[in-house]
Protein backbone atom coordinates (compact mmCIF):
# COMPACT_ATOMS: atom_id res chain seq x y z
CA UNK A 1 0.00 0.00 0.00
CA UNK A 2 2.94 2.39 1.04
CA UNK A 3 4.63 2.07 -2.34
CA UNK A 4 1.13 2.45 -4.26
CA UNK A 5 0.80 5.50 -2.50
CA UNK A 6 4.02 6.90 -3.45
CA UNK A 7 3.71 5.92 -7.01
CA UNK A 8 0.17 7.07 -7.40
CA UNK A 9 0.92 10.25 -5.92
CA UNK A 10 4.07 11.09 -7.79
CA UNK A 11 2.28 10.16 -11.05
CA UNK A 12 -0.88 12.84 -10.29
CA UNK A 13 1.90 15.71 -9.86
CA UNK A 14 3.74 14.61 -12.98
CA UNK A 15 0.65 14.67 -14.90
CA UNK A 16 -0.51 18.44 -13.39
CA UNK A 17 3.30 19.60 -14.38
CA UNK A 18 2.73 18.32 -17.76
CA UNK A 19 -0.59 19.67 -18.96
CA UNK A 20 -0.55 23.08 -16.97
CA UNK A 21 0.15 24.64 -13.28
CA UNK A 22 -3.54 24.41 -12.57
CA UNK A 23 -3.96 22.26 -9.54
CA UNK A 24 -6.97 20.37 -9.47
CA UNK A 25 -9.12 18.00 -7.22
CA UNK A 26 -8.67 15.16 -9.07
CA UNK A 27 -4.94 15.18 -9.90
CA UNK A 28 -4.09 16.33 -5.92
CA UNK A 29 -6.79 14.22 -3.88
CA UNK A 30 -3.95 12.43 -2.44
CA UNK A 31 -2.06 15.37 -1.28
CA UNK A 32 -5.27 17.20 -0.24
CA UNK A 33 -6.04 15.12 1.93
CA UNK A 34 -2.61 15.21 3.26
CA UNK A 35 -2.45 18.02 4.34
CA UNK A 36 -5.46 18.11 5.47
CA UNK A 37 -5.39 15.27 8.00
CA UNK A 38 -1.74 16.99 9.48
CA UNK A 39 -3.54 20.61 9.89
CA UNK A 40 -2.06 22.46 6.94
CA UNK A 41 -5.31 22.88 5.31
CA UNK A 42 -8.67 23.48 6.90
CA UNK A 43 -11.60 21.37 6.06
CA UNK A 44 -13.34 23.88 4.93
CA UNK A 45 -11.30 24.64 2.08
CA UNK A 46 -13.58 22.75 -0.44
CA UNK A 47 -16.23 25.24 -0.31
CA UNK A 48 -13.85 28.08 -1.60
CA UNK A 49 -13.55 28.99 -5.70
CA UNK A 50 -11.44 26.81 -7.81
CA UNK A 51 -8.64 29.34 -8.26
CA UNK A 52 -8.79 30.32 -4.49
CA UNK A 53 -8.32 26.66 -3.62
CA UNK A 54 -5.23 26.31 -5.72
CA UNK A 55 -4.10 29.49 -4.12
CA UNK A 56 -4.74 27.71 -0.76
CA UNK A 57 -3.25 24.45 -1.66
CA UNK A 58 0.06 25.61 -2.85
CA UNK A 59 0.02 28.32 0.42
CA UNK A 60 -0.27 24.71 2.24
CA UNK A 61 2.32 22.95 0.28
CA UNK A 62 4.92 25.86 0.49
CA UNK A 63 3.99 25.80 4.95
CA UNK A 64 4.66 21.96 4.73
CA UNK A 65 7.82 22.30 3.09
CA UNK A 66 9.13 25.49 5.55
CA UNK A 67 7.43 23.03 8.80
CA UNK A 68 9.84 20.48 7.48
CA UNK A 69 12.91 23.03 6.12
CA UNK A 70 12.62 21.48 2.81
CA UNK A 71 13.58 22.86 -0.68
CA UNK A 72 10.53 24.79 -2.81
CA UNK A 73 8.11 27.80 -3.39
CA UNK A 74 4.57 25.80 -2.85
CA UNK A 75 5.15 23.90 -6.13
CA UNK A 76 5.35 19.98 -6.06
CA UNK A 77 8.44 18.59 -6.55
CA UNK A 78 10.36 14.97 -5.80
CA UNK A 79 11.75 15.35 -2.26
CA UNK A 80 8.92 16.80 -0.63
CA UNK A 81 6.65 13.93 -2.33
CA UNK A 82 8.97 11.51 -0.98
CA UNK A 83 9.19 13.24 2.49
CA UNK A 84 5.20 13.37 2.65
CA UNK A 85 5.33 9.47 1.94
CA UNK A 86 7.91 8.53 5.14
CA UNK A 87 6.12 6.85 7.85
CA UNK A 88 5.00 8.80 10.74
CA UNK A 89 3.09 9.51 13.33
CA UNK A 90 -0.56 10.09 13.27
CA UNK A 91 -0.94 13.64 15.04
CA UNK A 92 -1.42 16.99 13.71
CA UNK A 93 1.53 18.70 12.71
CA UNK A 94 -0.51 22.34 12.42
CA UNK A 95 -3.05 22.53 15.72
CA UNK A 96 -6.53 24.29 15.38
CA UNK A 97 -6.32 27.39 17.57
CA UNK A 98 -9.35 26.38 19.56
CA UNK A 99 -7.28 23.23 19.96
CA UNK A 100 -4.33 25.38 21.23
CA UNK A 101 -6.26 27.16 23.71
CA UNK A 102 -7.92 24.17 25.40
CA UNK A 103 -4.30 22.38 25.58
CA UNK A 104 -3.46 21.28 29.04
CA UNK A 105 -1.48 19.06 31.33
CA UNK A 106 -2.39 16.70 33.80
CA UNK A 107 -3.32 17.58 36.95
CA UNK A 108 -1.00 15.39 38.82
CA UNK A 109 2.24 14.23 38.03
CA UNK A 110 1.66 10.25 39.22
CA UNK A 111 0.23 8.73 36.32
CA UNK A 112 -0.88 4.95 35.67
CA UNK A 113 -0.57 3.25 32.22
CA UNK A 114 -1.84 -0.24 30.87
CA UNK A 115 -1.04 -1.97 27.58
CA UNK A 116 -3.73 -3.93 26.53
CA UNK A 117 -3.22 -7.40 25.78
CA UNK A 118 0.18 -6.92 25.92
CA UNK A 119 3.24 -9.99 26.28
CA UNK A 120 6.44 -9.72 28.78
CA UNK A 121 8.64 -8.20 25.97
CA UNK A 122 6.09 -5.57 25.13
CA UNK A 123 5.23 -4.54 28.58
CA UNK A 124 8.76 -4.43 29.16
CA UNK A 125 9.19 -1.79 26.13
CA UNK A 126 6.27 0.51 27.11
CA UNK A 127 8.37 0.54 30.98
CA UNK A 128 11.67 1.54 28.88
CA UNK A 129 9.91 4.39 27.16
CA UNK A 130 8.41 5.60 30.21
CA UNK A 131 11.54 5.09 32.33
CA UNK A 132 12.53 7.66 29.26
CA UNK A 133 10.58 10.73 30.38
CA UNK A 134 10.40 10.40 34.14
CA UNK A 135 14.29 10.22 34.62
CA UNK A 136 13.97 13.84 33.17
CA UNK A 137 10.72 14.94 34.92
CA UNK A 138 8.88 15.12 38.39
CA UNK A 139 6.69 12.17 36.71
CA UNK A 140 6.51 8.97 38.02
CA UNK A 141 4.44 5.98 36.35
CA UNK A 142 2.74 2.65 37.82
CA UNK A 143 1.45 -0.02 35.61
CA UNK A 144 -1.95 -1.25 36.02
CA UNK A 145 -3.01 -4.80 35.50
CA UNK A 146 -6.72 -3.48 34.06
CA UNK A 147 -7.75 -0.50 31.98
CA UNK A 148 -8.34 1.50 34.65
CA UNK A 149 -5.69 3.79 34.00
CA UNK A 150 -4.46 7.31 33.01
CA UNK A 151 -3.25 5.78 29.41
CA UNK A 152 -3.82 2.70 27.88
CA UNK A 153 -1.53 1.58 25.33
CA UNK A 154 -2.88 -0.73 22.40
CA UNK A 155 -2.65 -2.65 19.48
CA UNK A 156 -4.80 -1.65 16.56
CA UNK A 157 -5.91 -2.22 12.50
CA UNK A 158 -7.65 0.31 9.71
CA UNK A 159 -10.98 1.02 11.63
CA UNK A 160 -10.61 0.45 15.39
CA UNK A 161 -12.15 0.71 18.49
CA UNK A 162 -10.78 2.80 21.82
CA UNK A 163 -10.47 0.69 24.06
CA UNK A 164 -11.86 3.00 27.18
CA UNK A 165 -15.51 3.54 24.96
CA UNK A 166 -17.01 4.92 27.78
CA UNK A 167 -14.88 7.78 27.68
CA UNK A 168 -14.00 8.29 24.80
CA UNK A 169 -16.46 7.13 22.54
CA UNK A 170 -16.67 3.78 20.50
CA UNK A 171 -14.62 4.30 17.17
CA UNK A 172 -11.27 6.13 17.25
CA UNK A 173 -11.72 9.21 14.66
CA UNK A 174 -8.73 8.52 12.98
CA UNK A 175 -8.21 5.01 11.47
CA UNK A 176 -5.25 3.76 10.22
CA UNK A 177 -3.95 2.82 6.41
CA UNK A 178 -2.27 -0.25 6.79
CA UNK A 179 1.25 -1.05 6.30
CA UNK A 180 3.03 2.19 5.45
CA UNK A 181 2.75 5.66 6.39
CA UNK A 182 0.79 6.50 9.61
CA UNK A 183 2.28 4.01 12.35
CA UNK A 184 0.09 5.37 15.61
CA UNK A 185 -1.62 8.04 17.24
CA UNK A 186 -2.29 9.39 20.66
CA UNK A 187 -4.58 11.28 22.58
CA UNK A 188 -3.31 15.03 24.48
CA UNK A 189 -4.77 14.83 28.02
CA UNK A 190 -7.53 16.92 28.23
CA UNK A 191 -9.38 18.77 31.44
CA UNK A 192 -12.44 16.20 30.72
CA UNK A 193 -13.30 14.49 33.69
CA UNK A 194 -12.31 10.57 33.79
CA UNK A 195 -10.44 11.57 30.66
CA UNK A 196 -8.05 8.32 29.56
CA UNK A 197 -5.45 9.03 26.71
CA UNK A 198 -5.41 6.27 24.65
CA UNK A 199 -2.27 5.33 22.40
CA UNK A 200 -2.83 3.52 19.55
CA UNK A 201 0.02 1.33 17.44
CA UNK A 202 -0.93 0.00 14.15
CA UNK A 203 -0.74 -3.67 14.35
CA UNK A 204 -0.53 -4.00 10.50
CA UNK A 205 3.34 -2.92 11.11
CA UNK A 206 6.48 -4.35 10.98
CA UNK A 207 7.50 -3.96 14.45
CA UNK A 208 10.36 -4.80 16.28
CA UNK A 209 9.61 -5.29 20.52
CA UNK A 210 12.59 -5.33 22.26
CA UNK A 211 14.49 -2.21 23.41
CA UNK A 212 17.69 -2.82 21.62
CA UNK A 213 18.62 -2.26 17.99
CA UNK A 214 15.94 -2.83 15.26
CA UNK A 215 16.79 -4.40 12.22
CA UNK A 216 16.15 -2.30 9.01
CA UNK A 217 12.47 -3.96 7.86
CA UNK A 218 11.10 -3.36 11.13
CA UNK A 219 9.98 -0.03 13.31
CA UNK A 220 11.26 0.25 16.71
CA UNK A 221 8.16 0.05 19.09
CA UNK A 222 10.56 1.61 22.10
CA UNK A 223 11.08 4.41 20.06
CA UNK A 224 7.24 4.98 18.92
CA UNK A 225 5.91 4.33 22.46
CA UNK A 226 8.33 7.41 23.70
CA UNK A 227 6.96 9.47 20.79
CA UNK A 228 3.88 8.78 21.26
CA UNK A 229 3.87 8.85 25.04
CA UNK A 230 5.01 12.35 24.92
CA UNK A 231 1.57 13.28 23.02
CA UNK A 232 -0.46 11.79 26.40
CA UNK A 233 1.72 13.55 28.56
CA UNK A 234 0.91 16.93 26.76
CA UNK A 235 3.69 17.55 23.79
CA UNK A 236 3.12 18.18 20.39
CA UNK A 237 5.25 17.77 17.51
CA UNK A 238 8.84 19.03 17.22
CA UNK A 239 10.67 20.77 13.66
CA UNK A 240 14.11 19.48 15.19
CA UNK A 241 14.74 16.23 13.24
CA UNK A 242 16.98 15.34 17.18
CA UNK A 243 13.66 15.44 19.35
CA UNK A 244 12.07 12.13 19.64
CA UNK A 245 8.43 14.16 19.21
CA UNK A 246 9.65 14.58 15.67
CA UNK A 247 6.96 13.46 13.57
CA UNK A 248 8.51 11.62 11.01
CA UNK A 249 10.25 7.96 12.05
CA UNK A 250 14.00 8.82 11.22
CA UNK A 251 15.52 5.47 9.90
CA UNK A 252 17.72 4.79 12.94
CA UNK A 253 15.62 4.91 15.94
CA UNK A 254 18.55 3.71 18.09
CA UNK A 255 19.11 4.59 20.82
CA UNK A 256 16.28 6.03 22.28
CA UNK A 257 16.23 9.17 23.92
CA UNK A 258 15.32 12.39 24.67
CA UNK A 259 17.42 15.64 23.49
CA UNK A 260 17.56 18.79 24.87
CA UNK A 261 14.45 20.58 23.59
CA UNK A 262 12.17 17.08 24.69
CA UNK A 263 13.55 17.27 28.16
CA UNK A 264 13.17 21.25 28.40
CA UNK A 265 9.04 21.01 27.38
CA UNK A 266 8.22 18.03 29.84
CA UNK A 267 10.11 20.33 32.50
CA UNK A 268 8.01 23.35 31.37
CA UNK A 269 5.01 21.00 32.29
CA UNK A 270 5.86 19.06 35.43
CA UNK A 271 8.78 20.60 36.59
CA UNK A 272 12.21 18.68 37.05
CA UNK A 273 12.89 15.48 38.65
CA UNK A 274 13.19 15.36 42.41
CA UNK A 275 15.86 13.93 43.71
CA UNK A 276 15.54 12.85 47.64
CA UNK A 277 18.47 13.64 49.36
CA UNK A 278 20.01 10.62 51.07
CA UNK A 279 19.17 9.95 54.35
CA UNK A 280 21.66 11.47 57.16
CA UNK A 281 23.28 8.98 59.33
CA UNK A 282 23.66 9.65 63.10
CA UNK A 283 27.08 8.53 64.12
CA UNK A 284 26.48 5.99 66.94
CA UNK A 285 27.67 7.31 70.35
CA UNK A 286 31.35 6.55 71.92
CA UNK A 287 31.43 3.03 73.71
CA UNK A 288 30.66 4.01 77.58
CA UNK A 289 34.03 4.14 79.87
CA UNK A 290 34.51 0.73 81.45
CA UNK A 291 34.10 -0.47 85.27
CA UNK A 292 37.24 -1.28 86.63
CA UNK A 293 35.59 -3.07 89.04
CA UNK A 294 33.59 -5.33 87.33
CA UNK A 295 37.03 -6.17 85.02
CA UNK A 296 38.14 -9.85 85.74
CA UNK A 297 42.19 -8.71 84.69
CA UNK A 298 43.80 -5.60 84.49
CA UNK A 299 47.08 -5.49 82.12
CA UNK A 300 48.36 -2.16 83.59
CA UNK A 301 47.14 1.47 85.41
CA UNK A 302 48.38 4.68 84.53
CA UNK A 303 48.22 7.58 87.68
CA UNK A 304 48.77 10.92 86.05
CA UNK A 305 48.74 13.53 89.05
CA UNK A 306 47.80 17.29 89.01
CA UNK A 307 46.03 16.56 85.49
CA UNK A 308 42.45 16.65 84.72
Amino acid sequence: MRLAYIIALTACFIAAACINSTITDENYALTFDYLQKYGYLSKDVDAVSAQRRNDVFRKAFKDFQNYYDLPGDGTPNNETLQFMSKPRCGFRDILKHETKASLSKWPKTHLTWHFHLADETELNTARAAFDLWSQHSALTFERSETSNADIIISWRRLLHYNTNTKVNGAFCSDKFDGPGNVLAHASLPTDQAGFVSEVHVDGDEPWHIYVNKHPADKFSLHYTLTHEIGHSLGLVHNKRKTSVMFAIQPDQQYPVKLDQNDIADIQRLYGEKIQNDPPRRTPAPPPPSPDLCSLDRVNGILISENRR
